[in-house]
């Protein structure tokens, strides 16, 4: 190892040992949301960077190394550059990171060929939690600070783009890589770039969009690096725990079950127990705004997965979750005479897991499933107004466990005369926070409830119920008759995709329907009413 390596290893090892960060997060941050992502990098997401592949910032003229190094320590990326001859005068070799490594190229594996990777501008980090700390000496040996680094992405068709096109435009340089299925790998011979958000809002009232969920974990306290050293499987763990939770993967298979920007807050266990009643969760935080999602946990595979859902995720899944049952084995009671259910949050004793590494999450769930429901052959319902059966929840496409709501009042219609058909998708809630709903402006619409003489019901675009004939705005509990909010344009730049919400007629009987297809042949096509979001994209890089 060179003179210049040992000194820097040295002087930052002292830092370490005076004081490291603490790898567990408590109390929870706030500011926080949910992403998609765990790069934020979109196109780029997939990828993982070799350290041999680096290629130095530029030399002083005349002036070749033999050895060009690139390493982490912590989440500190440093280039050296040993070994060099000529230069006038000499040049003995340096040690690069922060600004000085502008310039540096890595090429990473993609799509088969390659992308060139290089940093174009660093600067001192500023977090989404706290104030922002400077990058002095000190701070940085300690891992109190940190860089972040604005880089170009060139593919082999000689296409640059940012890498890092949402956000803040910069990036974390993280150690280790990713797999494909979201699982944080023990592998010092690569590191990615993790894009970092942007406050759109104010420093009183801040708003933050874009990027991925690695960098917001590191900003919450959960770094897969501790202080200013490579860290252990605990913070490896821990971090991988976080990333998670901010994308609601219940599967523990790298797929998120959320829309980007979705409010949340967390704690951990001890936090968690000192707003318990009797050892359970609380059912809801922050004056009730919250309501409880999920306890997340590693279990004895190291898989990280929801050990329960809350009641009300239940209700509001869109179905477009995969193997939820599989996923939630593990938080399956003993096999009683009815067979295995899945317990609620609310239900499991917190007290019995008080030494485990877990995250507590709550959220305002910004999505509501949108389920359509027959009644006889001819009338249809599609409402977000759903209760879930815990008992046997399937998962995809399978609705047969979902029974109607229309009252509102949180328990299955009883009798009901409707059969549940299909899932449509996500639809936007009704409680859309005002600050998400201001942002997205004319982006969004209001979809209304209406309902005729005979009690039929259909939703439509218009508080006039137009062009129902016969149907009348159908108000709930003072909320103006509004039963979510659909996108007002289609996506067609985003990865993701938006269905098509249509309205239908029965040309003999008069019946309609609201769905993203025909409920039968017999029905025909009326108006476009909007576009439902995809699961795991917005609405967050739309603000």
């Amino acid at each position: 190892m060179s003179s210049i390596m040992k000194a820097w290893r040295q002087g930052l090892l002292g830092a370490v040992m005076l004081g490291s960060a603490v790898v567990v997060a408590e109390p929870p941050p706030t500011n926080s949301a949910q992403g998609t992502q765990l790069h934020g990098s979109e196109r780029f997401e997939s990828i993982n960077i070799p350290h041999a592949s680096v290629e130095g910032p530029p030399l002083p003229s005349g002036v070749t190394c033999a050895t060009v190094k690139s390493g982490m320590v912590g989440g500190r990326i440093v280039v050296w550059q040993v070994t060099c001859t000529g230069g006038t005068p000499p040049f003995p070799g340096a040690l690069q990171d922060g600004p000085s490594l502008v310039g540096t190229t890595f090429r990473a594996p993609f799509e088969g060929r390659s992308v060139k990777l290089v940093i174009q501008e660093a600067r001192c980090h500023v977090g989404i939690t706290g104030a922002p700390v400077a990058c002095s000496t000190e701070n940085l040996n300690s891992g109190a600070a940190r860089w972040e680094f604005r880089v170009s992405a060139t593919t082999d068709d000689k296409t640059t783009v940012p890498l890092c096109p949402t956000g803040s435009g910069f990036a974390l340089a993280v150690p280790h890589p990713w797999s494909a299925g979201g699982e944080l790998l023990n592998n010092p011979d690569y590191f990615t770039f993790a894009c970092a958000p942007s406050n759109q809002g104010t420093s009183s009232s801040p708003f933050f969009v874009g990027g991925g969920v690695i960098a917001k974990c590191i900003d919450w306290g959960y770094a897969p690096w501790s202080g200013a050293t490579n860290g252990d499987d605990i913070t490896r763990d821990s971090h991988e725990l976080c990333t998670r939770m901010a994308r609601a993967d219940y599967c523990g298979e790298g797929k998120s079950n959320t829309l980007d920007g979705t409010p949340l807050s967390f704690m951990g266990p001890q936090n968690a127990l000192a707003l318990s009643t009797n050892g359970y969760p609380a059912a809801t935080v922050n004056q009730g705004q919250y309501a409880l999602e999920a306890v997340w946990a590693r279990d004895s595979c190291g898989t990280v997965r929801p050990l329960c859902l809350g009641k009300k995720r239940w209700d509001s899944l869109s179905l477009e979750a995969t193997c939820l049952n599989r996923a939630l084995e593990a938080g399956t009671p003993p096999v009683i005479a009815t067979g295995p259910s899945i317990r609620p949050c609310e239900d499991m004793k917190l007290t019995n897991f008080a030494d485990d590494t877990l995250l507590v999450s709550y959220s305002l769930f910004i999505d509501r499933a949108l389920v359509m429901f027959k009644k006889n052959d001819t009338e249809f319902v599609t409402t977000t107004s759903v209760v879930a059966d815990l008992q046997e929840h399937p998962g995809f496409m399978d609705v047969s466990t979902f029974k109607t709501d229309l009252t509102g009042d949180g328990l299955a219609d009883m009798p009901s005369p409707y059969v549940p058909l299909r899932a449509e998708g996500p639809i936007l809630s009704a409680k859309l926070p005002a600050n998400i709903k201001k942002r997205m402006g004319a982006f969004i619409k209001p979809l209304y409830r209406c309902v005729d003489s005979a009690g039929r019901k259909l939703l439509t675009d218009s508080n006039t119920c137009a062009p129902a004939t016969g149907f009348f705005l159908h108000a709930m509990n003072s909320d103006q008759g509004i039963e979510g909010y659909v996108y007002s344009s289609v996506d067609t730049v985003g990865t993701g995709q938006r269905r098509p919400l249509k309205l239908w007629k029965h040309p003999t009987l008069g019946f309609y329907a609201t769905s993203t297809q025909s409920p039968s042949s017999a029905f025909v096509f009326i108006k476009d009413l909007g576009y439902l979001p995809a699961v795991g994209q917005l609405p967050g890089r739309d603000l």
